[in-house]
């Protein structure tokens, strides 16, 4: 994914809760080719993966929201993912050749303000999946259409 046809893409969790997620999206991020990882919050203890994944890949925190949409590069669109009504359903969405996909919290939501200002995108279900599990649908949706 990180061919210049393809723009680029990051990924990341908003106040991740368990760190085995988050490792879990590392080693997802690894697998499809994006170009980052990031967490946003103060409720992630570590940041790695059983295998050692974030060595290979830039890897980045916030401690708020304001800071890393601050850092996002400024060629680049805010994705969020969530299970919010008036998302784009993710089989029709399409996607930026520059993203950052910001997905929410396994135990909440990202805050309105956020979703209402960016494209927010909702995957097919009426359940949510695991945070790692989302962000695997989300990237795999992407290479499919690229």
């Amino acid at each position: 994914m990180k061919s210049p046809d393809n723009g680029f893409v990051g990924v990341g969790i908003y106040n991740v809760k368990r760190t085995h997620n988050f490792g879990a999206l590392i080693r997802t991020a690894r697998v499809f080719g994006a170009s980052f990882v990031f967490s946003v919050g103060t409720r992630n203890p570590q940041e790695q993966s059983s295998i050692r994944a974030e060595l290979t890949l830039p890897l980045f925190h916030f401690t708020t929201l304001e800071h890393f949409i601050g850092a996002i590069p400024v060629n680049a669109r805010l994705v969020c993912v969530e299970l919010t009504p008036g998302a784009f359903d993710i089989r029709t969405y399409q996607h930026p050749a520059r993203a950052v996909y910001l997905l929410g919290p396994e135990d909440g939501t990202l805050p309105d303000a956020v979703m209402r200002q960016h494209d927010t995108v909702i995957l097919p279900g009426a359940y949510p999946l695991n945070v790692a599990m989302a962000a695997t649908v989300v990237l795999y949706d992407r290479a499919l259409k690229a």
